[in-house]
């Protein structure tokens, strides 16, 4: 029966039906650890997809029963950091999606999730957390923008474009006399949207910032 259960829940993830999967959790919450075994253990679009699909959970779920939603995201927390065990694999993504989905009411969790970008193992997701809240209440996350701007020149190339990604969606754009080299800069970076995990490049997401090649502007959309 179990293992029935986990692979209905794969396959829900697979097929993006997160409505589904929402109902199906909220009537037997145990299901739940299926969802967090395809976070943690998972790579490329199904991890994506399972990022997204947490999302649409915890909303459904905080109509009724938000501290709920609010244990799901302490122990997101709870696997990146040391004493778990764990290495926090998609915990920030996952917190960000959450946070995009129900602002009002987790907007709280906002600046503590970004304030693990000084961690180099989990800045990726961090930075993507930090684009994917600007999406929905760039409020909550303006507070960032000189901070993250610095990050600019990090060595990770998919970081570069992630910061990108945050600045525009926080409306804020790029000095081009310190930064021009980014436009320069066709390193890829995975790019997760609308169900479907594209491939840009540092230099495109640089384009749209300063409004250079507008063409470019649907890999926001």
């Amino acid at each position: 029966m179990s293992q029935s259960l986990k692979e209905r829940v794969a396959a829900l993830i697979r097929e993006r039906k997160f409505d589904e999967l929402a109902e199906l959790i909220a009537r037997e919450r145990k299901i739940m650890r299926y969802l967090y075994r395809l976070l943690y253990s998972t790579e490329g679009i199904m991890r994506w997809r399972a990022i997204e699909g947490m999302g649409v959970v915890a909303r459904r779920l905080a109509q009724e029963d938000p501290d709920a939603v609010r244990n799901i995201i302490r122990s997101l927390f709870w696997s990146i950091n040391d004493e778990s065990g764990g290495i926090g694999w998609s915990a920030p993504e996952s917190i960000g999606e959450i946070i995009y989905h129900l602002p009002a009411m987790f907007g709280e969790f906002a600046s503590i999730i970004l304030s693990y970008s000084d961690e180099q193992m989990l800045r990726r997701g961090v930075v993507w957390a930090a684009g994917r809240i600007a999406q929905a209440a760039p409020d909550l996350v303006r507070q960032f923008i000189p901070e993250f701007t610095a990050f600019l020149d990090d060595p990770d190339p998919v970081v570069r474009g992630y910061i990108l990604r945050f600045l525009y969606f926080a409306g804020n754009g790029i000095d081009l006399g310190c930064h021009r080299n980014l436009l320069q800069d066709f390193s890829p970076v995975p790019v997760y949207e609308n169900g479907e995990l594209k491939e840009t490049t540092v230099a495109g997401l640089a384009a749209c910032l300063v409004n250079v090649n507008k063409e470019q502007m649907e890999i926001f959309q």
